[in-house]
């Protein structure tokens, strides 16, 4: 472990085991005072978190750092305040409207993993490994046994996964790939609903033929990819919102540049917004063709500078911010870069809008 990094973690102080459990602890930054969760997990598994930590998403948990510790990866995560889907279900089965809510947020999650390069399996998806957070939404909590998609490869080295939930594939037929997920998704909605997996009873109404297809033996026979399961749901459940058009629910306020608590990277963000204030309140305002001086120079200033603070926000998805954005969360870069282009216009005409009304107001 390099010094950088026994650096960092020395600025999590250890709140001690949580639930009881001696090999997940409670941390707290002494710095920021953000609440979080230590893990160790195999070393294997270092390609999926730092995936997951350079494309943090509203329906997994934040990775602050993701750490090699000899044949182990220390990681250290945002702590989900909830419940887990399965204390939800034995408390009280979920409606159907409700269960449709949560597949969606589970599809779009697994639709980021999916698209990955290579695709990222989660293989145990299942209620214990979902949380629901105090603000009502879905939080994917273990890949500990995920993999990525191996291009030819016909079976899986490890037979692994929760029986009650595993695709055929995941005891050495085939090799799991998107459709094993997918699977998995049709047993938890049974479940969500039932409280009995579809063995034991099948569920009943407009949910059935899903279920059924999610949970065909042979994988080409389910549900190729979440997007056609979505647009299923959707087309089964019309007034169903986009789960995209959600406002993501993040408790830090901890701004970009700061979230991963890495020096190097915050010593950047102080310099990238020291260079942002320089530049917006030395731009040269004027009205009529006269120059503007004292504190109305100042207040248009500021506006330039705020603008540019939301388009920082918005290209770092401070807050889930991006996902509010069509064209900025899209998967691919062209499509980013032109989303991040036509932001910066709108902002700097909404600023200049502003600005024209100061200039007409008795300041």
């Amino acid at each position: 472990m390099q010094v950088r990094e026994k650096y960092q973690l020395s600025l999590y102080q250890d709140l001690g085991p949580l639930d009881g459990m001696d090999q997940i602890h409670l941390k707290r930054h002494s710095i920021t005072g953000i609440i979080c969760v230590e893990k160790h997990i195999p070393s294997d598994l270092s390609p999926i978190y730092t995936y997951l930590k350079e494309h943090p998403g509203p329906y997994i948990p934040a990775i602050y750092e993701c750490i090699a510790a000899g044949d182990q990866l220390l990681i250290i995560e945002e702590y989900i305040q909830g419940r887990t889907l399965e204390a939800r279900i034995q408390e009280q089965l979920i409606s159907e409207s409700e269960t449709v809510r949560i597949m969606m947020e589970l599809c779009e999650a697994l639709q980021t993993l999916h698209n990955a390069t290579p695709p990222i399996i989660c293989r145990d998806l299942k209620a214990e490994n979902i949380m629901i957070d105090q603000n009502g939404n879905v939080k994917i909590i273990d890949f500990n046994i995920a993999r990525t998609y191996q291009d030819g490869k016909k079976r899986d080295t490890k037979l692994m996964g929760t029986a009650e939930y595993a695709a055929p594939e995941q005891f050495g037929f085939f090799q799991t790939d998107n459709r094993t997920d997918i699977y998995a998704l049709g047993i938890l909605v049974n479940y969500m609903v039932t409280g009995k997996f579809p063995v034991e009873q099948m569920i009943s109404g407009a949910l059935s033929d899903i279920v059924k297809k999610c949970t065909c033996l042979d994988p080409k026979e389910r549900y190729q990819s979440v997007e056609e399961l979505m647009s299923d749901l959707q087309a089964h459940f019309p007034a169903l919102p986009q789960t995209s058009e959600k406002t993501p629910v993040t408790h830090s306020f901890v701004p970009p540049g700061f979230r991963s608590h890495t020096p190097w990277k915050m010593i950047l963000s102080v310099i990238g917004y020291l260079l942002i204030t320089d530049i917006a309140f030395s731009v040269e305002m004027t009205s009529n063709g006269r120059p503007v001086t004292g504190t109305l120079l100042r207040l248009e200033q500021g506006v330039i500078w705020i603008s540019q603070l939301i388009l920082v926000g918005l290209i770092f998805n401070y807050r889930g911010f991006r996902h509010r954005f069509p064209l900025v969360r899209s998967d691919r870069p062209g499509v980013r870069i032109l989303g991040y282009i036509i932001a910066e216009f709108l902002l700097l005409f909404l600023a200049a809008a502003i600005c024209a009304l100061f200039d007409l107001s008795p300041l």
